[in-house]
């Protein structure tokens, strides 16, 4: 895994989980809470995107062969998940999460802030579909130890940017505004959608390697 795959790989990451995005919906699902249960949250949202990541990075491998799916299937689905979910993020607003699931986590009492900080969160707020999709293809393309830790370190760094993010969500989500908003999270939809292309042509083109002569 060279310098450039790494710096691909971070870039498309934080793309996906939009940190941005992020930090809106932390605040909204945890502004509610004191200030002391909010850090507690942004600490334990932090460490369960850790664990989820590092699993799909270690144990993706694993769950493939067990499917028995192959790294071009793999490659072709998640870059339909992912320019469905970057063409999302370009053109709607990107709320990270259902109507219900909004209405749910209004609905949940302070005393059960440790459910809510893992979900929604963790996930699917911050780790979706398509980040679960990006590390298990980019862990079954670099599957030796070395590379699954620098995929893990990525991973540690990702995990770290939004420990900082969630503990900063409040004055982000004032300083930029609805507007500003709109604004970077369409940059993220291109980027991700731009991702997305490169991933699903080498999909196909291991799947049907005719197409790509």
């Amino acid at each position: 895994m060279g310098l450039q795959d790494v710096i691909l790989f971070s870039t498309a990451l934080l793309a996906i989980v939009n940190p941005l995005g992020s930090a809106v919906l932390f605040a909204a699902v945890a502004g509610k809470f004191a200030p002391k249960i909010q850090r507690r949250m942004a600490n334990q949202s932090a460490f369960a995107i850790l664990i989820i990541l590092l699993v799909c990075a270690w144990l993706g491998n694993s769950i493939l062969g067990l499917m028995g799916l192959t790294k071009e299937m793999l490659q072709a689905a998640g870059g339909l998940i992912l320019l469905t979910y970057g063409l999302r993020m370009v053109t709607v607003e990107d709320t990270k999460l259902t109507q219900s699931e909004q209405d749910t986590a209004q609905d949940v009492p302070e005393e059960h802030w440790k459910a809510l900080a893992v979900v929604p969160l963790a996930i699917p707020g911050t780790v979706g579909a398509g980040t679960i999709t990006t590390v298990i293809v980019k862990a079954s393309e670099f599957a030796n130890a070395r590379d699954l830790l620098i995929i893990s370190a990525v991973s540690l760094g990702v995990a770290l940017v939004m420990w900082i993010t969630f503990h900063s969500a409040g004055p982000i989500a004032r300083r930029l505004g609805p507007i500003g908003m709109n604004i970077i999270s369409r940059v993220m939809g291109i980027l991700v959608t731009a991702t997305a292309f490169g991933l699903l042509g080498r999909g196909i083109g291991g799947l049907l390697p005719g197409l790509a002569k």
